[in-house]
């Protein structure tokens, strides 16, 4: 009997340590899924395209795609599943006052889908946001550290950024098609260009489908890396010094100024911060990076500077510039029919992601390419109604309410506060572009910074420090 039970104890054991050893291949494998995913992000790759043409509509606002960053995410949520299945654990919604109005988000976005004037078209955006929320839980419940993330950010930041450097030097694009690179040219109808003193400049696109895309992906990117400066021992500066200059000269080349808005204010709050904690030291070895990084660029400022103060309305180019005149004409045009497109249909929206095909329902006549308005806010409202919207509205100033009201309970780590500054800088660029809610990249790019800053203010309330 006792040997009995003592076999039975020993094949216990046995098997206890044969899960434990599959549950850490699982949690690795998922964590090589989730940075093969942030890596992916701003990648236009795709394995496969539903075509649904509806011309002059651009054919990624209607055709169902799947990604390759959409591939890999999915992977790492089948894997986080199978690593609970193996070692079960409780599952943390997170902070309620994020995650209920995103779940609000969702609920309307549903509703939307059932009334749109696009049905497939919501359903797949719709499935797109179900998966979104399921990679934000994944974050909030198995992303306790931000260094966790920084390998693919610093990855994608070198690959995007010598891309983006070569074509804008070469004026042209460099053979990567494969990785899905456009065809680019300066003289083509539809190409991104800054145009000065009568030269067309093209714009840097790296393996996205825009430069704005592209800005915004360096600019979230370098503020993650910056935190990574702040926190890593002194003999590897140099290094992300190098990589963070890099970044800061592709971000440049995008010429997009919602980017760039949106870095020096993430990158304002980090040195701030250092300032407001007396952490002098640290907060002047993280200006000379900043130094650095600006020393590095002058030579590519100063030989761009025609192309830069057209970008910024010197000399009154948003009037005097044809190519500026028209880009911000368009967009006020764009902004007051998605508001008139919003009062027809108030509650319930027109469909998750299906804007442009109403704004060719309410204006086949529009002059202008058939796009969604340029502030996510509106988009938000025309496409999932007044509660939607509102719900949105609650995601964007409820996590900085929520550090206002627990301050006495905050460890504010730099953790927190690089998590926050990436947050500041999706929602400034919110306010001037719509890709994060609409397209692809800037979507993952969204999710991940809800998901990253839930689950980093979660553990500084637990006073973790993750300094």
């Amino acid at each position: 009997m006792n040997s009995g039970r003592l076999s039975f104890l020993v094949i216990a054991i046995s098997r206890a340590r044969v899960n434990l050893s599959v549950a850490f291949v699982v949690r690795s494998l998922t964590l090589a899924a989730l940075w093969g995913t942030i890596f992916l992000i701003p990648l236009r790759l795709r394995f496969f395209a539903f075509a649904r043409p509806r011309a002059p509509i651009y054919p990624d606002f209607t055709d169902f795609i799947l990604f390759a960053s959409d591939i890999v995410m999915i992977l790492t949520l089948v894997l986080w599943v199978l690593s609970l299945a193996l070692k079960p654990r409780t599952i943390r919604m997170g902070p309620l006052f994020l995650t209920l109005p995103i779940t609000g988000i969702l609920l309307f976005s549903l509703i939307s889908t059932l009334f749109s004037i696009d049905g497939s078209l919501s359903l797949y955006h719709l499935i797109r946001m179900l998966l979104l929320f399921g990679f934000y839980l994944f974050l909030l419940n198995e992303i306790d550290d931000l260094k966790l993330v920084l390998f693919p950010v610093g990855a994608q930041i070198f690959i995007q950024s010598v891309t983006a450097v070569l074509q804008v030097l070469g004026q042209q694009s460099i053979g990567l098609s494969f990785l899905g690179e456009l065809d680019l040219d300066p003289s083509w109808s539809g190409v991104s260009i800054v145009w000065a003193e009568g030269i067309r400049s093209l714009r840097a696109y790296g393996l996205t489908d825009h430069p704005n895309i592209l800005g915004g992906c360096l600019s979230f990117g370098l503020i993650l890396i910056a935190y990574g400066y702040l926190t890593t021992a002194a003999w590897r500066r140099t290094l992300l010094t190098a990589l963070f200059s890099l970044g800061v000269l592709g971000l440049f080349y995008t010429f997009s100024r919602a980017a760039w808005l949106s870095a020096a204010l993430g990158l304002t709050l980090l040195g701030v911060w250092q300032l407001r904690k007396g952490r002098i030291r640290q907060l002047a070895s993280y200006l000379g990076l900043v130094a650095a990084s600006l020393i590095a660029l002058a030579p590519f400022f100063l030989h761009n500077l025609p192309y830069v103060g057209v970008r910024l309305n010197q000399q009154g180019s948003f009037a005097q510039n044809a190519h500026e005149k028209q880009a911000i004409g368009e967009r006020i045009i764009l902004n007051r029919n998605a508001n008139n497109i919003f009062l027809a249909e108030p509650f319930t929206g027109v469909g998750l992601g299906a804007f442009p095909i109403a704004l060719q329902a309410h204006r086949p006549d529009y002059p202008y390419n058939f796009q969604p308005a340029h502030i996510v806010l509106l988009d938000v409202a025309a496409e999932t109604g007044f509660f939607g919207a509102l719900f949105y509205l609650l995601v964007i100033f409820s996590p900085w309410v929520a550090i206002w009201l627990n301050r006495d309970r905050l460890t504010f780590n730099a953790a927190l506060i690089a998590a926050s500054s990436l947050l500041l800088a999706t929602t400034v660029v919110g306010f001037f572009d719509y890709y994060t809610w609409l397209l692809n990249a800037g979507r993952l790019w969204q999710w991940l910074a809800w998901g990253l800053w839930a689950a980093i203010y979660s553990s500084s309330l637990r006073q973790e420090s993750h300094a």
